[in-house]
């Protein structure tokens, strides 16, 4: 006969033991109006897209007829630096809209934030703490107290960078077309170097698609690699060049004075993953191109190499192209849609998830299939609910990216039939999310609703999936509170 003190064993807790802990708080949600509310970000972005688009809807924009669609469209790749064209940027929009254009790409590259305090700083106007904490979030600034100076330095160093450009692009365009034409050079040295620098991928030449006609020849590969420079500038980010100019001078053991770098692990990270990522990435497109007529296979051994290693470095950030991406095999363009999805440097002018998200969410998987709970790079440990900050941007990024996807196919359904359309438009919704603005294409044939959705992807993707969630959530204040913990089965 049991004792009557024994119990029977259960494999669940009690069901009481289970119920939640309900906490009232007082605390009412604040609403934040005008410029204190965190998503003066997302209004001025929007204000920014819609008054280009205003502008280049006027009669002396453009020099053929064009929908508002076809303007909100192009603001928007502008705004966000992307690249996407519906029309063709040399022959339908005039010098005025070129110069909106042009304009859009400035303030969009440097950030809507950072240009409106640079303008505000200029004008003597103080930023005040709100704007100081939201600016710093975006250029992933701690020291507020330092803001003011640090936005001075990102757009000087920017406009220094697109000055110099302007020049060497001058000389360049000079040499190879003649001085026939200096007042056409000279602009096309300007909008380039501004397209360049600020990982746009609009051109306005009018002798050719995109770069394509600088494939081949010593000097038109001079100029690739000249644009490749002004864009892996442009997207590594004002914080990585930073470090990279700033050293410390040791003392030598003998008394002989030496530098040193001393870098920090953001820009380790950046700079090997643009390493790996570049070669890796070149090495798939040159020996996957090599022998296809319509891309690498007519060029010399040395353009062959130049153009793969343009590709890939353009694909992460700027979007141009040296040879056609419609003609290039579908499996290059699944190598070059991984590499725009990644994209470039955080707080820079590139899109994309970023490599430092990629890296970060990669090394979360290693660490814990190797049963580690730490995250560890270069000899450091990095905080882990940065890493977690990483798993749920690439996801979310990955989920995004997938709506878009389906819901352009069901869109664009009816172009089933022509070979290698679906391929093309998934690459160039990737493109539009990833604001890289390399296309097959085909962004000149959707429909007008398809425009609508891949402005929406391009304006989500130049904000950040996470930062659009903590800027629509931002308004509201709430009371953490846990609950009891149960385990579930995962696997």
């Amino acid at each position: 006969m049991p004792s009557k003190s024994s119990k029977s064993s259960s494999i669940r807790p009690r069901d009481d033991n289970l119920k939640p802990i309900i906490i009232k708080s007082e605390v009412r949600s604040a609403s934040e109006r005008g410029t204190s509310s965190p998503l003066i970000v997302i209004y001025g972005f929007l204000a920014l897209i819609l008054l280009g688009a205003i502008l280049l809807s006027l009669p002396f924009s453009h020099n053929e007829p064009i929908s508002f669609i076809d303007s909100l469209f192009t603001a928007t790749s502008a705004s966000t630096v992307t690249g996407l064209i519906v029309v063709d940027t040399a022959h339908t929009w005039t010098m005025f809209g070129q110069i909106v254009i042009a304009f859009l790409i400035v303030i969009g590259g440097i950030g809507f934030m950072t240009g409106a305090a640079f303008f505000l700083l200029a004008a003597g106007q103080s930023l005040g703490l709100r704007r100081s904490v939201q600016i710093g979030q975006g250029l992933g600034a701690d020291n507020l107290g330092s803001i003011g100076n640090l936005v001075w330095k990102v757009v000087l160093s920017s406009l220094s960078f697109q000055v110099v450009g302007i020049f060497i692009f001058f000389i360049l365009f000079s040499y190879s077309y003649g001085l026939d034409n200096i007042r056409e050079n000279a602009w096309y040295a300007i909008f380039h170097s501004i397209s360049s620098f600020n990982n746009a991928g609009f051109t306005i030449f009018n002798f050719g698609n995109n770069l394509e006609p600088f494939s081949r020849g010593v000097i038109n590969n001079i100029i690739l690699l000249i644009t490749a420079l002004m864009f892996f500038f442009g997207g590594i980010g004002y914080f990585v060049m930073n470090d990279l100019i700033h050293h410390r001078r040791i003392l030598g053991s003998r008394g002989l004075r030496r530098f040193r770098v001393l870098l920090s692990l953001e820009t380790k990270m950046i700079l090997m993953g643009s390493l790996v990522l570049s070669i890796g990435g070149a090495i798939l497109v040159f020996s996957f191109e090599f022998s296809n007529p319509n891309t690498l296979g007519p060029m010399s051994l040395s353009e062959k190499v130049i153009n793969s290693i343009f590709t890939s470095m353009s694909t992460r950030t700027a979007g141009f192209n040296s040879f056609s991406m419609a003609q290039s095999h579908d499996y290059t363009n699944m190598i070059c849609a991984f590499l725009l999805f990644i994209g470039g440097g955080p707080a820079s002018t590139a899109g994309g998830i970023k490599i430092t998200t990629f890296v970060l969410a990669i090394l979360m998987i290693f660490n814990h299939i190797k049963g580690r709970d730490n995250i560890s790079f270069f000899g450091r440990e990095i905080p882990y609910n940065i890493g977690v900050r990483a798993m749920v941007i690439l996801i979310l990024s990955i989920f995004i990216i997938g709506i878009i996807v389906l819901a352009t196919l069901f869109i664009e359904y009816s172009h089933a039939e022509e070979s290698h359309y679906f391929s093309h438009l998934i690459f160039d919704a990737i493109s539009a999310f990833g604001t890289n603005g390399m296309s097959t294409g085909i962004s000149q044939e959707i429909s007008d609703i398809t425009k609508i959705l891949f402005s929406f992807a391009m304006f989500i993707g130049r904000l950040g999936p996470m930062t659009l969630a903590l800027l629509l959530a931002g308004s509201q204040k709430s009371v953490e509170y846990r609950f009891f913990q149960e385990k579930v089965r995962i696997g």
